[in-house]
């Protein structure tokens, strides 16, 4: 069974149209993650805490943009809900897994970490204030 993804579906389009706000907002956050690195003498945990939380929050996006795709696709709208619902628990099972790994690893700094759960939003928000503006 090929589960090839069609580019022009509604939610990848969407997510794609997400991609420069969220890049914009990581590439200030790793600029200002740089100046405290040096500032703090070079703490690496970081850095490795800040590519975690990205490599994570990437995770965490794309499979809520896959769930919120395939739930379109369901035969009614009870049946893609209680799917998006089971999806959103398996999804936040996933978060607490993988930050409790990233809080007991000594070389991840799990401030830093989470910061990057929070760029979604600051991308949707930035671009509803921009095609507001508009």
């Amino acid at each position: 069974m090929s589960m090839a993804i069609n580019k022009n579906e509604p939610v990848y389009k969407e997510m794609r149209s997400l991609l420069p706000y969220y890049l914009a907002a990581n590439g200030v956050y790793f600029a200002v993650m740089l100046v405290i690195f040096f500032a703090a003498g070079f703490d690496y945990t970081l850095l490795v805490g800040a590519v975690y939380g990205n490599i994570v929050c990437v995770g965490n996006f794309l499979a809520l943009g896959k769930t919120a795709q395939s739930s379109l696709k369901r035969g009614s709208a009870k049946s893609a809900q209680t799917y998006m619902i089971n999806m959103y628990c398996l999804r936040y099972l996933g978060l607490f897994l993988l930050l409790t790994i990233g809080a007991l690893a000594p070389f991840i700094n799990l401030v830093a970490a989470v910061i990057p759960l929070f760029f979604p939003r600051i991308a949707i928000t930035a671009r509803a204030i921009i095609k507001k503006e508009e």
